[in-house]
């Protein structure tokens, strides 16, 4: 009886953290051209109605000189709207991109490298991060925390949706339901496929 009493906290204890945080977790290789590169690891956290994003991509190849790209994205969103997001890409060990976009009674401050660079009057309810989660039915513009721009993004099969960069690059994302199974991705510094593990 007396182990049963102390173990009834730890119990208690367990049902509430439970409750109040769940995790959803995805890992994808990275291919370019038939080979592995890399891995992406995804982590979508519900904290009461706070929900976080935390994806991290590790690239190491040779193309004609060694690569190494590290994008690690932390984003919050509250009730549905984004909160702030935070990025942050190494390129061969040095700092590349360095993002932030923060919220406020107007809409949103976008930062690059702690300099404000542009103004968003309107709410933002889906990002770039949310592809590794949310199938984008019904969505036609996708916030890219990276850039503090929206890309714009389609149907163009079934569970198939192409998004489009705003310097005109496209991504393919494949899904099935309702998980992303694998995406074709133009990321500028580098094209790669990745693959559901």
């Amino acid at each position: 009886m007396k182990k049963l009493l102390l173990l009834f906290p730890i119990l208690i204890l367990f049902a509430f953290t439970s409750s109040t945080t769940q995790e959803e977790r995805h890992v994808f290789d990275i291919i370019h051209k038939g080979k592995s590169i890399g891995t992406l690891y995804a982590k979508k956290e519900q904290v009461g109605s706070k929900t976080i994003y935390s994806n991290r991509t590790e690239i190491d190849t040779r193309i004609i000189a060694k690569i190494e790209v590290d994008y690690n994205y932390k984003v919050v969103y509250e009730n549905s709207k984004l909160s702030h997001a935070y990025v942050l890409i190494l390129f061969n060990g040095k700092e590349k991109t360095n993002t932030y976009t923060d919220k406020n009674s107007q809409g949103y401050i976008f930062y690059e490298d702690d300099e404000e660079e542009n103004r968003i009057h309107e709410s933002i309810t889906y990002g770039t991060v949310n592809l590794m989660f949310e199938e984008p039915e019904n969505i036609n513009k996708v916030y890219a925390e990276e850039h503090g721009t929206f890309h714009s993004i389609k149907k163009v099969d079934s569970h198939t949706y192409e998004k489009t960069s705003h310097k005109g690059k496209t991504s393919i994302y494949k899904y099935k339901d309702g998980e992303l199974v694998e995406a074709e991705i133009d990321a500028g510094l580098i094209s790669f496929k990745i693959v559901a593990k």
